[in-house]
């Protein structure tokens, strides 16, 4: 996955690539829901992100991966909570 931002947009806003100019918070956490998807087929995932994304390439995967953890967290606890749902006597 490659995230390319708005060349023209961004250097609007900004040409020194040292933070985030752009929240894309809400644009990753779609990205990895659909990347969830594919990962549960096993397939491997490489994601990269460029300076007219959201100002700042490193901070943009960092969020990726904070937004990755906390939905496989939330995953994971539902699926666990489902599993406690379903005994039939509980431990």
């Amino acid at each position: 996955m490659r995230w390319l931002g708005d060349r023209r947009g961004i250097e609007e806003q900004t040409t020194v690539w040292d933070k985030v100019i752009v929240d894309r918070r809400q644009e990753l956490s779609e990205w990895a829901d659909i990347l969830g998807k594919v990962h549960k087929r096993k397939i491997q995932i490489y994601a990269y992100a460029n300076n007219h994304y959201a100002g700042y390439a490193p901070a943009t995967v960092e969020m990726f991966q904070d937004v990755w953890r906390r939905q496989v967290k939330e995953e994971a606890r539902r699926a666990e909570s489902s599993k406690k749902e379903m005994t039939l006597f509980p431990m």
